[in-house]
């Protein structure tokens, strides 16, 4: 079967957590005891199996197929029965058990009050449920991001009051992982337990476990249960060792990151002590072409007033040449007009001279002579 991580699989699961849901098991052995037990959301039945050790019968449920088949491969038992169905309809009749036990189970259900309503209901009078969840507080501050699995999640004060709808009394136990030592001989020959009282803190517990009836309950001795496998202290060391090699590694990545960034730095100063000294080599040529042009567009202003002043002398000549062709064209009309007057013939172009005096007529006289 897939782990994934949130379905507890022996040989699969941390040992830590292997013990912690094989604890609520153990715990539950002595209240199970020659009953009829329901095991709401057995998974892959090795807690089914175990309550089976005492308790006369034991019906495991679960809703996955996948699951099913993994306990009756790995955990079959004449005592036991594994039958797939819906913690929150249940498919018994009323009172057919004497003890329903719902480990991890209600947290994952999206109408998780059936559950409490439906555990009542096949519970025969005087009958007990065991419920277990984990304290939404402590996992709150104990996890990054919220379990994906978990549909709802419970703080002591609304566990108490959602179990008091139901039920008419109930005892709350807090389930911690805590350290113990432990005196052990080769022999063992019973058990002495010194369990210290320390005032117990609803906000810090881990786990909640509530064992609920509509009947009177009678005691409720604290459990301690030392798994042979599994040592929480080693755990934290190992986890301690691991986050410190973690630490010391984030440590040199820093470190690494850091030189690397003042060599950046280092670099990218230089990069823009270049780049000013580009910057100040063009402003300085940039100045001295303006300078340039500016020069340039005076001596061309100075070229331009010459050019002005030849085109006016141009235009002053032309004028005169105009005037004196206009004047000597006159001319030569009033020449024309006059050898004609007087029968000499001559060239109409400008500029010629007249004809020699000998083809000329004789000079008229003048009025004295007659």
């Amino acid at each position: 079967m897939e782990f994934t991580g949130e379905r507890v699989i022996p040989g699969q699961t941390d040992p830590d957590l292997m013990n912690e849901h094989r604890g609520r098991y153990r715990f539950a052995e002595a209240l199970v005891s020659a009953k009829r037990v329901l095991d709401a959301g057995c998974g892959v039945g090795y807690g089914s199996l175990q309550l089976a050790q005492s308790a006369a019968r034991v019906v495991g449920l679960d809703f996955s197929r996948d699951a099913l088949r993994e306990a009756a491969r790995g955990y079959a038992d004449p005592r036991v029965h594994f039958l797939q169905g819906d913690c929150a309809r249940l498919p018994f009749a009323d009172g057919a058990f004497e003890a329903v036990v719902a480990f991890e189970v209600i947290e994952h259900l999206e109408n998780w009050r059936d559950l409490l309503t439906e555990a009542s209901r096949v519970l025969a009078p005087g009958g007990q449920l065991l419920v277990s969840t984990p304290n939404r507080l402590y996992y709150g501050e104990s996890r990054d991001e919220p379990n994906p699995f978990h549909v709802h999640e419970f703080d002591y004060g609304e566990f108490v009051e959602e179990i008091g709808k139901v039920f008419a009394y109930s005892t709350i136990f807090f389930e911690n992982h805590t350290g113990a030592i432990t005196f052990t001989p080769r022999d063992v020959q019973g058990v002495r337990t010194r369990l210290e009282q320390t005032a117990c803190d609803p906000g810090e517990a881990h786990f909640f476990l509530a064992v609920c009836s509509n009947q009177p309950l009678h005691g409720s001795p604290a459990f301690v249960y030392v798994p042979s496998a599994g040592n929480v202290l080693r755990e934290r060391e190992l986890h301690i060792d691991l986050l410190e090699s973690e630490l010391r590694q984030k440590e040199k990545w820093l470190e690494e990151t850091t030189a690397e960034l003042k060599k950046l730095a280092a670099q990218s100063l230089a990069d823009q002590k270049s780049a000013q000294q580009a910057v100040d080599k063009l402003e300085a040529e940039l100045h001295e072409k303006i300078q340039w042009a500016e020069a340039v567009n005076a001596e061309l202003a100075l070229k331009q007033e010459e050019v002005k002043k030849c085109v006016d002398l141009l235009n002053q000549a032309e004028a005169t040449v105009i005037e004196r062709s206009e004047w000597a064209m006159r001319l030569n009309r009033d020449l024309e007009a006059v050898y004609a007057s007087r029968g000499y013939r001559i060239s109409r172009k400008l500029g010629l001279s007249p004809p020699p005096p000998s083809s000329l007529p004789a000079k008229p006289p003048v009025d004295g002579g007659k």
